[in-house]
């Protein structure tokens, strides 16, 4: 018995998802829509709202940009949802979270995904790190173009709508405070009982780089870095890992007229002092007082 909750701004495309839903999901089900066109809500409050309106013990936050190429893939998903220990359910998501600015995905090597994803001329069918033997793979953070999770546990950590003012970092924010509770576990399904498609990439503009920013400061500063229990990760790999994707963020970063890039700069100078590092803060300073004299 699942809820879709789907935070809608093209009516085309949400009875085109509501369609293939309702002819693959294979279990009792409603729709709850939040038509975004007029109300203009942070997705924050729209799934929120969505979730408190729902009937079913068992939410299904998704994007209307998806397609599944699976028949009653609703059973699969329900039975985990049971697993007392079940916190959300994704389609991709990373093992890590360190505590450096970004989104959920870092690196390659904790990156999961099972899903077919559409680029600007092809679908590939992205599979990382899932297992022929493991039909959910344990993560801590999740993408959120579709979220699995029992109602009661959204009731604990519902979406952040004081924190969280757009239509960034929802995902990333919710999968993080269900995992660090260590009360559940986040999983993403790598099986084709399960086969999603998503058809768009996602976007990361001047709004995602300040609530991205902010989101670390001021909420998780503190709880991170975290990781899959049983995964190895000692402190030098960590430090080394942390610096190299910091330098990524400001590299990123710089590229943009971002107000918040000097103070990011600024604090990835003072960050470390390996040799690598020196040589990114002479490039990163020189990226920037490039862009300030242009």
């Amino acid at each position: 018995m699942l809820s879709i909750i789907i935070c809608s701004v093209s009516p085309e495309r949400l009875q085109a998802v509501k369609q293939n839903i309702q002819q693959s999901i294979g279990v009792e089900h409603e729709f709850v829509v939040i038509d975004n066109r007029e109300k203009k809500w942070p997705i924050a409050k729209a799934y929120n709202y969505g979730a408190r309106a729902a009937v079913y013990p068992y939410l299904f936050f998704v994007h209307e940009d998806v397609k599944f190429h699976s028949q009653n893939w609703g059973l699969f998903i329900e039975k985990k949802l049971q697993e007392p220990d079940c916190g959300v359910i994704g389609f991709t998501g990373s093992k890590v979270k360190l505590k450096c600015y970004s989104g959920w995905g870092q690196s390659s090597k904790w990156i999961c995904s099972y899903l077919y994803q559409r680029t600007d001329k092809h679908t590939i069918f992205n599979i990382q790190n899932a297992y022929l033997e493991r039909p959910f793979e344990e993560v801590v953070v999740l993408d959120g173009l579709g979220m699995f999770v029992r109602k009661e546990v959204w009731e604990i950590y519902p979406f952040d709508e004081e924190m969280l003012t757009g239509f960034h970092c929802y995902d990333l924010d919710f999968s993080l405070q269900i995992a660090i509770s260590k009360q559940y576990r986040n999983y993403i399904c790598c099986s084709n009982e399960v086969l999603i498609e998503h058809f768009s990439l996602g976007s990361f503009n001047l709004d995602w780089f300040k609530e991205t920013i902010r989101l670390h400061k001021l909420k998780w500063s503190n709880s991170l870095p975290i990781k899959v229990r049983g995964l190895s990760l000692t402190k030098k790999e960590e430090k080394r890992l942390e610096e190299r994707f910091f330098n990524i963020f400001v590299r990123d970063i710089l590229k943009t007229d971002s107000k918040e890039k000097k103070m990011i700069l600024r604090e990835f100078l003072f960050s470390s002092f390996s040799l690598k590092h020196i040589g990114h803060c002479f490039s990163n300073l020189c990226t920037y007082l490039k862009s300030s004299f242009l």
